[in-house]
């Protein structure tokens, strides 16, 4: 009898290690490396592509979408409320305008699943996830540079509507219907029209609902990275001016984080601080290669 308990104890116990290591694995990717193919070439956007460097300085590692959108029929899209996760990387080069950046379904009431970026005032733009009807969509003001890689991550449970950027979750709304049917996955538009200029990267399609834990992993694993090498406080009466940071000769370069709220807004060398809004802001300084 303490047999079969022990067996049983060890079933489960390897059925929850599986489904947990399988929730992260997606089932498509695309890594935009030189190919609009995915990771395993069984599906493919369409169009001419613009191959830019990644956000880790890969040349042709990234996809660069200017008023283009792309378009392809992937099979594994979680139909109706079934649950899902989309990530993908996202670079801006122009926050002016509105950047449209993924979206599957039918424009009925509940039945689209897109995500976009609306044009930036005052340093801050709005985050929608568009189910098509007011009822059904959700909207976060969020800071917003351009030139700056962020990851965005949308989960759902067949409940819950989770909104993550760089591994932070910005919303949590229950009850919302999703129910987006539809094998056409498109990048830089919603519904018939185009709008976005920016780069793209590593996008990701999962069919659970990836955790607060696993998105935040996803994210550690897949950033830019860099040893924090200090941390001081900036008020900036106006405009944050570029700053002076002191380099060794061993030193080739170094990364700037900068954060508001303890969300990290922004991460760049230095060349587009400026670009900030007013305000007063935690700065991390990173060496991008260590002493030697």
């Amino acid at each position: 009898m303490k047999s079969i308990k022990k067996k049983k104890v060890l079933f489960v116990l390897v059925l929850f290690i599986f489904f947990k290591a399988n929730a992260q694995n997606p089932v498509q990717e695309f890594n935009f490396n030189g190919t609009l193919n995915s990771a395993d070439n069984t599906v493919s956007f369409l169009g001419t592509p613009v191959f830019v460097n990644d956000r880790m300085g890969t040349p042709k590692g990234a996809l660069r979408l200017t008023n283009k959108a792309y378009q392809g029929v992937v099979g594994d899209l979680p139909q109706g409320n079934k649950p899902k996760t989309i990530s993908i990387w996202v670079k801006f080069n122009a926050v002016n305008t509105a950047n449209y950046i993924f979206n599957y379904g039918t424009p009925v009431n509940g039945q689209y699943f897109a995500l976009l970026q609306q044009p930036a005032s005052g340093g801050n733009s709005d985050l929608s996830l568009i189910g098509w009807g007011d009822t059904n969509n959700i909207t976060i003001s969020v800071p917003l540079v351009k030139d700056t890689w962020y990851l965005y991550s949308v989960t759902y449970d067949g409940n819950v509507t989770k909104i993550y950027r760089n591994g932070q979750l910005l919303k949590s709304v229950s009850d919302i219907q999703r129910s987006a049917k539809g094998y056409i996955l498109s990048i830089g538009k919603l519904n018939t029209s185009t709008a976005i200029n920016a780069d793209i990267d590593d996008l990701k399609l999962y069919v659970v609902a990836m955790t607060d834990e696993q998105v935040l992993e996803a994210y550690e694993s897949s950033k830019p990275t860099g040893k924090v090498n200090e941390t001081s406080v900036v008020n900036s009466p106006k405009k944050v001016s570029n700053p002076t940071v002191k380099t060794s000769s061993a030193e080739t370069s170094k990364n700037i984080e900068v954060y508001s709220d303890g969300k990290k807004i922004m991460e760049t060398n230095g060349s587009n601080i400026s670009d900030l809004p007013e305000g007063t802001y935690l700065i991390k300084v990173i060496n991008s290669a260590g002493k030697k």
